[in-house]
C-alpha cells in the first residue's frame, strides 16, 4: 500500500469509548476517483480529519508517497501537498472571487514575510490566481463578491482556493451538498477535469454522481471498511445492498 501517492493501515480513532474508525486500510493513486460511501455516522467525515491532519490517531498510520505522516499537523500535511474542503462552505464571502483565490496562492509563498510584498510585484501569486479560476469555470466571476455568487459557485470557488494551494491530493467532503441538478453537474465535471492530474478521496452521498466518476468505492459501516472495490463489484455486493444502498442500489443496477 506504501507505494501509493496516500493510504492508511490499520487507521483507528477512538472517542472516549465510541469507536469512530478501526482498522481501515485504504490506498488512492495518482489519477483516481477513490469515493468513500456510507451511512450517517459511518465515520467518513472523521477519516477525512485523520487524512488531512487534523485529527490524531489512536492507533494506526498514514502514508504520503511511502513517508509516514501520522503524526503530521495538519499545516504541514497541507504543505506536503494534501488538500481539503469541508462540508460547509468555507470562503471568505466580502471577498471578491478573485481576492479569496489570491489569498489561498498568496499562503503558498515560502518567506515568512510574504504578506509584506506589494500585491501588484507577487506576479507568480496573480498567474496561479487566474489559472485556477480559468481551471474552475469562475474566470467570468473573478470581481464578484463571494457572497452574491450562487452557492454552487461558491462551493466551485471553495475548490479553486484549493487548488490554489497547489495539491496533487484532494480530499473532498461531500463537495454536492446542498446543490441543484445544474449547480450539481457542474461540480461533477469539475471534478473529472482534475482527476487525471490528482488524486481524489471523495465523500458523497449523491449515488448517482459516486457512480459516474468513481473508478474505486469503499463502503464504511460503524467505522469500518464493509467493502472495497471498482463500481460494478460494489453494484453487485449483496452486504453492501443490505447494509447502506438497498433498493437504491437495485435500480442503479437495473439501469
Amino acid at each position: 500500500m506504501n507505494a501509493s501517492i496516500l493510504s492508511t493501515k490499520d487507521l483507528s480513532i477512538n472517542f472516549g469509548g465510541l469507536r469512530a474508525v478501526h482498522n481501515l486500510s485504504v490506498s488512492v493513486d495518482m489519477g483516481e476517483v477513490h469515493a468513500i460511501i456510507g451511512p450517517n455516522g459511518a465515520g467518513k467525515t472523521t477519516m477525512i480529519n485523520l487524512l488531512s491532519g487534523d485529527l490524531l490517531p489512536s492507533s494506526g498510520q498514514v502514508f504520503h508517497r511511502g513517508q509516514d505522516i501520522t503524526s503530521l499537523p495538519a499545516h504541514r500535511v497541507a504543505k506536503r501537498g494534501i488538500g481539503r474542503s469541508y462540508q460547509i462552505t468555507n470562503i471568505f464571502p466580502e471577498f471578491t472571487c478573485r481576492e479569496n483565490c489570491w489569498l489561498a496562492a498568496r499562503s503558498r509563498r515560502e518567506t515568512a514575510m510574504r504578506f509584506f510584498l506589494p500585491s501588484g510585484r507577487d506576479r507568480g501569486t496573480a498567474a496561479l490566481t487566474e489559472k485556477t479560476l480559468e481551471m474552475t469555470g469562475l474566470s467570468a466571476q473573478a470581481d464578484v463578491p463571494a457572497q452574491a455568487m450562487s452557492y454552487g459557485e461558491q462551493r466551485q470557488l471553495e475548490i479553486a482556493m484549493l487548488l490554489a494551494l497547489e495539491p496533487e491530493v484532494l480530499l473532498l467532503d461531500e463537495p454536492l451538498a446542498g446543490l441543484g441538478p445544474n449547480e450539481s453537474v457542474a461540480v461533477i465535471d469539475l471534478i473529472r477535469r482534475l482527476a487525471p492530474d490528482h488524486a481524489i478521496v471523495l465523500i458523497e452521498h449523491d449515488m448517482d454522481a459516486v457512480f459516474s466518476i468513481a473508478d474505486r468505492l469503499t463502503v464504511m459501516v460503524n467505522g469500518e471498511m464493509l467493502e472495497s472495490g471498482e463500481p460494478a463489484q460494489i453494484r453487485a455486493s449483496d452486504k453492501v445492498r443490505q447494509a447502506y444502498l438497498g433498493d437504491e442500489l437495485e435500480l442503479e443496477v437495473g439501469q
